[in-house]
């Protein structure tokens, strides 16, 4: 075989040692998503711009306490023993907050249990009042009885030149979140060193290592796990999604999961969502085993197939990448994805007798309020950053004798990743869980 020639050429070597987190932002690009899969939930939050920075490790805002209009649990009654008397109504400890309540003077009442208007016509205290029946043939104590709801229909027939009534103030809440750090480090001798990976991001040739690549793949699971699964260790712990969903959300645990879940479920689903102030669009997040569920039940329902591709956030791409398929129900779209982070079988390849997040789903609403002062749009929610350094969500960084500057003398190249993140829920109410 004769020597091939030439046996080298006059070029520049234009290749640089990195971390991918060094130069990939966290955004979406496909070939970020098919390197790391499609399982990052939080990097798809931030893909579609559900992310904020903050300068401190305590962030938060402010909710109502509760629904706009309000009702009044009765407890007891008395009089009310004739057409047309006077009902005097003692309020349920579950209507008050401290020694104060919904009850004012003229307000208009009604009966949730069988459609009967009433009026506030005198209150003695916050949590006693007498109302007059709207129907003068009415005989009070056998329509009216403790454990019934009287709703709060507002001030009408207030009289010519009335003088004002009341003021309903409604009580708010602080919500309060903490980021928590997320750290990966990774470190190589020399002779390791020549496990060498390479790759190319828009031309421009860069090289890795395979330990390093699995570092930065635990990294992103890493942060991952804590911002989805992480519940708080001490009082200024970082809580994840789930345990604030199980916290302040709705939870609905109908399904046997042994049968399918079907559209009868998607229905309960719906009704949750509606009557929580929900959402149009939910991403639902389910184990493999629910998943099986859902489809033999949409199937069984709808022969004809009922599955289609939609914008999740983003585009048709994005859903796609991600693995989303979507289905609409009751006005509702669910995006539906199979979350193998819930099933301990696929992420740590061991399959416990008894696991927690098998057959679980988590909805997620995806819709924007607007901030009352500044207009600012409020997703359901979003990831949210200190920033380590000005313009940076994520820090990596190298030492030893190695590294581009070297720090010490001893032949080894540390590379460290550093990033102070949390999860904040914006009305963690309208978020579901099904299980």
């Amino acid at each position: 075989m004769p020597v091939l020639q030439p046996g080298g050429v006059s070029t520049s070597v234009n290749r640089q040692f990195v971390s991918d987190l060094s130069i990939l932002k966290p955004q979406y690009f496909p070939q970020f998503i098919e390197k790391y899969g499609a399982q990052n939930y939080a990097q798809l939050l931030e893909a579609i711009g559900m992310k904020a920075t903050v300068p401190s490790r305590k962030f938060g805002h402010f909710e109502s306490r509760g629904k706009l209009h309000d009702n009044l649990k009765v407890s007891s009654i008395s009089g009310g023993a004739s057409a047309g008397a006077v009902i005097n109504v003692e309020v349920d400890a579950a209507s008050v907050s401290g020694t104060r309540s919904p009850v004012r003077l003229g307000g208009g009442l009604d009966n949730a249990k069988n459609g009967r208007q009433y009026k506030i016509t005198g209150v003695t205290d916050y949590n006693t009042f007498a109302m007059t029946p709207f129907d003068s043939t009415e005989v009070g104590n056998t329509t009216v009885a403790a454990a019934d709801f009287l709703l709060l229909r507002g001030i009408s027939e207030a009289g010519e030149a009335s003088s004002k009534f009341d003021t309903l103030t409604g009580l708010v809440e602080e919500k309060s979140f903490y980021t928590t750090e997320i750290r990966e480090d990774f470190t190589i001798t020399d002779r390791a060193k020549i496990e060498e990976l390479w790759f190319e991001v828009n031309g421009q040739p860069y090289y890795t290592y395979k330990g390093l690549d699995e570092a930065v793949r635990r990294f992103m699971n890493n942060k991952e796990f804590k911002l989805m699964f992480g519940k708080p260790q001490g009082a200024t712990g970082s809580t994840g999604l789930i345990p604030q969903v199980e916290a302040g959300g709705q939870v609905y645990s109908a399904w046997d999961q042994a049968s399918n879940f079907g559209v009868s479920h998607f229905h309960a689903l719906s009704r949750l969502a509606d009557f929580n102030g929900g959402a149009q669009e939910y991403h639902f997040l389910m184990d493999s085993y629910m998943r099986s569920y859902v489809d033999d039940g949409i199937f069984a329902s709808y022969t004809g197939g009922a599955i289609q591709w939609a914008s999740v956030g983003g585009s048709q791409e994005v859903a796609i990448k991600y693995g989303f398929d979507s289905i609409k129900i009751d006005g509702i779209t669910y995006h539906l994805k199979k979350y193998l982070p819930f099933n301990a079988e696929a992420v740590y390849g061991v399959a416990p007798a008894s696991e927690y997040y098998k057959n679980f789903g988590l909805l997620i609403p995806m819709k924007e309020g607007r901030d009352a002062q500044s207009g600012d749009k409020i997703p359901s929610l979003r990831i949210v950053y200190n920033e380590v350094e000005p313009g940076k969500e994520i820090k990596v960084w190298e030492t030893g004798a190695l590294a581009k500057v070297p720090t010490s003398d001893k032949l080894e190249l540390n590379v460290h990743h550093m990033s102070y993140c949390g999860i904040q829920l914006f009305g963690a109410n309208q978020f579901l869980i099904a299980k």
